[in-house]
């Protein structure tokens, strides 16, 4: 069993309820990683539907989580052959951290697309490297150990602000990292926290700091096939403190996996 497998398993405890122990080494900073938040209350999501998969999720984040016994809430909204939706709960010490509402659904794993937008050139993933602006505020052994991102040449150069750029936009490939064991055994389960694992796209027109999200809302477009996920990162308007960032993914076969929108505060 990878890290992340064990790091996202849930322990039902009562009808309803469920115990985890949240991992600190997902924490950045003093916060625990929204994307691996999100992955474990999708676990417990799952146990209570009928269902394979989280087709549309949106959670609300309302504290910082930290490393330590968590306990989970669930509650079936409504129960159906197609599909089966659950609100969750996630509290630390009675206080709420983490709030989901999430659509679950059997996804056909050889469904063909009817259309789907073209994927942006992205350059093998030989040719793209690591860095992220967050690393002076995570262990060696934290965050950073957890999942692997690589960044296309350009994006390399923006985050390193070799050059400026128009359009806030990174390109590169996610995954878990072979330190912890390699991909999870359902790659489905990895993709929340790969919707939240990149670097704020902020941090193209900012000097990094901490940028807690709001709320963020995802979509499963496919099952993903087991290997790195491509991405792209872009954000439509950052103002007044405030930013969008927009995320998709596409896996090993070039096929659109996933969607996301967050809103999130720009830190101070």
């Amino acid at each position: 069993m990878t890290r992340f497998d064990s790091a996202t398993a849930v322990v039902r405890v009562g009808e309803n309820r469920y115990a985890a122990e949240l991992d600190p080494g997902y924490l950045i900073g003093a916060a625990i990683n929204g994307g691996y938040l999100m992955a474990l209350l999708q676990r417990a999501v799952l146990a209570e539907s009928d269902h394979a998969h989280a087709v549309s999720s949106s959670y609300h984040f309302h504290r910082p989580g930290s490393g330590g016994p968590a306990e989970i809430e669930t509650e079936v909204v409504k129960r159906g052959r197609t599909v089966t939706t659950v609100q969750a709960t996630l509290r630390q010490s009675g206080r709420t951290v983490l709030t989901g509402t999430v659509a679950t659904a059997t996804l056909d794993s050889q469904a063909q697309p009817i259309y789907t937008a073209p994927r942006p050139e992205i350059p093998p993933i030989e040719q793209c490297r690591s860095f992220d602006p967050r690393s002076s505020h995570l262990a060696d052994d934290g965050f950073l150990a957890r999942v692997d991102v690589g960044f296309a040449p350009d994006s390399y150069a923006a985050l390193l602000r070799e050059h400026t750029v128009d359009t806030p936009e990174l390109l590169g490939y996610v995954d878990l990292s072979a330190r912890d064991g390699g991909p999870a055994e359902d790659p489905a389960a990895f993709v929340p926290l790969a919707v939240d694992a990149l670097p704020p796209i902020v941090s193209l027109l900012t000097d990094w700091s901490w940028a807690p999200t709001v709320e963020l809302t995802w979509h499963l477009r496919a099952v993903p096939e087991p290997g790195p996920l491509a991405f792209r990162v872009h954000s439509s308007l950052v103002s007044d403190g405030w930013f969008d960032e927009n995320v998709e993914l596409w896996d090993v076969k070039g096929r659109l996996v996933a969607q996301s929108r967050q809103l999130a505060r720009v830190g101070r």
